[in-house]
Formats: C-alpha cells, structure tokens, sequence
C-alpha cells in the first residue's frame, strides 16, 4: 500500500475518471452492432436448417414409395458436358423397365438428382450394380408410378441439422443479451 496525506494526487484523480461507465452513444452502438450480428447469424443459420429439413422431407416422402421389381436395359456415362475447370462432367444415364399396377413404365433415374463425377473412377460402383440386364428393385411412387428411383435419397439432412441450429440459438442469444442487459 501506498501512504499518501490526506489530499488525492494527480495519478488517483486520472483512475478515478478512467473507471467510469461508458457515455450511452457509444453503449447503444455496441448494442446495435450484437442486434446485427445476432440477426444475420439466425438469417444464416435458418436458411441452413430449412434447406437441411426440406432433404430429409423429400427423403422421408420416398418411404411411401412401393419397392417394385425391375431390369436395367441400359446403362451409360455421357461425358458431353464440361465442369466449372473445363473438364468432361460424366453423368450416368440409365434406362429400366418395370412393370406397376399391370402398367408398363420405362424409369431414367438412379436418384432424385443427377448420379455424376468428373472422375469417371468414381461412378464405378454404380455402374458394377446397374449393368445392362441386371434385375433389381425401384422405389414408384405410387401417386404418379412415372415418377422413380434406382436409390431412395439418404436422411442425413436430419442427423447434421443440429450444428446451424446453434447459430441460431446463439443469434438469438446476442439479441436477448444485448436488448435487455444492464449496462
């Protein structure tokens, strides 16, 4: 500790001035600039939790989809198309036949999206189960049996929706922090 006689000195009366509170102009603009960042990180975080559930909707819808028999006619990797670097887009192209509620149909897809790669090594597990001749199943939709896939879409929009969930919580958070604390 140090001794001083009873009158504050230059150096106390600096401390003294330097403690106080923030004026409420510069507070408001902290406050404004939480409000904003919490907004755009629940802006954010929404668009990726709608996006993630509306992929597990159309992936559940596929659940209802009647598994029917059906045999691969054909089976090719177009490569006409160019990638953004310029280079071939291989895109596989399948044709199947099956048969539903005494109707023949003739399906094109193996997914709801396009199966492609820019490298051709990666389609091959795909074309080693579709080969030309080869019977398996395809998922009809029962409502509109022209509409059909080789392979439901996966779920996994579901298991990984919880991380935007967070910055959505933690936007919200900003706001109720900044709005209602006291200063």
């Amino acid at each position: 500790m140090r001794y001083t006689s009873g009158k504050p000195s230059f150096r106390d009366v600096k401390n003294e001035t330097t403690t106080n509170s923030p004026s409420p102009k510069s507070n408001l603009g902290g406050r404004l600039w939480k409000v904003a960042m919490g907004s755009l990180l629940i802006l954010v975080g929404s668009i990726f939790v709608s996006y993630l559930w509306g992929t597990y909707q159309r992936a559940s819808i596929m659940d209802s989809w009647v598994e029917t028999p059906c045999e691969i006619l054909s089976l090719e990797a177009d490569d006409s198309q160019l990638n953004q670097r310029g280079m071939p887009k291989y895109i596989l192209e399948v044709r199947y036949k099956f048969e539903f509620e005494g109707k023949s149909y003739i399906g094109d897809r193996i997914k709801r999206l396009p199966t492609e790669a820019s490298d051709p090594r990666k389609l091959e597990d795909e074309i080693e189960k579709f080969s030309a001749g080869t019977k398996t199943v395809c998922f009809v939709n029962p409502e509109n049996p022209s509409e059909t896939v080789l392979k439901k879409d996966t779920k996994g929009g579901l298991y990984s929706i919880w991380f935007p969930c967070l910055f959505v919580i933690g936007g919200a958070g900003m706001i109720v922090s900044a709005l209602f604390r006291k200063n």
